[in-house]
């Protein structure tokens, strides 16, 4: 699934008379909630070097952002250095259709809402003719890779092109923060025939082929270990599901 967009033109002016014991700069992200998902965060803006402690009632710092088409809301963090912040951090201030507010410390202990970024598709294509059938373990050369702290807990395959392969067995998983067969455990390709379409992760699947839930500890493509045979023909896709939670 393709980033969704961060809001533009944001803007953090210092408005009131400060305090010459204080100087601090103070850095504002704004990120966008659309129905599926949230955008990444903007680029940050800043105040500038300004002589208070912390936003009040005649110090305070005016946000503002561009509309982002198709948002539902905005979530707005604050920091003193323009490190940006880490997934799951809590905002200042939540808007609903709002593109701007007046920062005068309110919003410090505000509590972020949980919002989780929709559901994601990752797909990899095992093509023999491209990719080859030694035993080993292959990553195909169309393959996504799963972000890590990704919860994958869905999935199928898609035989396209029956494989091939005397005794050869195939399973499903990632490059890194699983292991080879997280997603599917080896099994014979008789099961893999033309049109044949296999359930590999479900909550509440029965399925033989089924897999527990799991959670990426890095980003990894997703590969096919090929075992007891080489393939020789075939084409198969593989398409999981998942979520980036809030708070990894």
């Amino acid at each position: 699934m393709p980033q969704l967009p961060a809001p533009t033109g944001v803007t953090a002016r210092y408005q009131g008379q400060g305090n010459s014991n204080y100087i601090t700069t103070f850095y504002y992200w704004v990120q966008a909630v659309y129905p599926d998902g949230n955008s990444v965060l903007s680029a940050p803006a800043n105040t500038g070097a300004y002589a208070i402690a912390q936003p009040d009632s005649t110090n305070f710092v005016a946000v503002q952002w561009n509309s982002a088409p198709g948002a539902i809301g905005y979530f707005v963090y604050r920091n003193t250095t323009g490190t940006t912040p880490a997934s799951g951090a809590t905002a200042i201030f939540q808007a609903t259709s709002e593109t701007g507010f007046k920062d005068d410390g309110t919003y410090a202990t505000f509590t972020k809402v949980p919002h989780y970024d929709g559901i994601y598709a990752w797909r990899a294509l095992y093509d023999f003719a491209t990719d080859g059938g030694a035993i080993s373990t292959i990553t195909p050369s169309i393959s996504d890779t799963i972000p890590a702290n990704a919860i994958v807990y869905g999935g199928v395959l898609n035989s396209v092109i029956a494989l091939v392969g005397a005794t050869a067995t195939v399973a499903v998983g990632t490059s890194a923060g699983s292991s080879a067969n997280s997603i599917l455990a080896a099994t014979a390709i008789t099961s893999m025939t033309l049109d044949a379409v296999i359930e590999l992760l479900g909550i509440n699947s029965q399925a033989a082929t089924h897999k527990a839930v799991f959670k990426m500890s890095a980003a990894g493509q997703i590969t096919l270990t090929i075992a007891t045979a080489a393939l020789t023909a075939g084409r198969i896709e593989v398409i999981v599901f998942g979520t980036l939670p809030t708070n990894p």
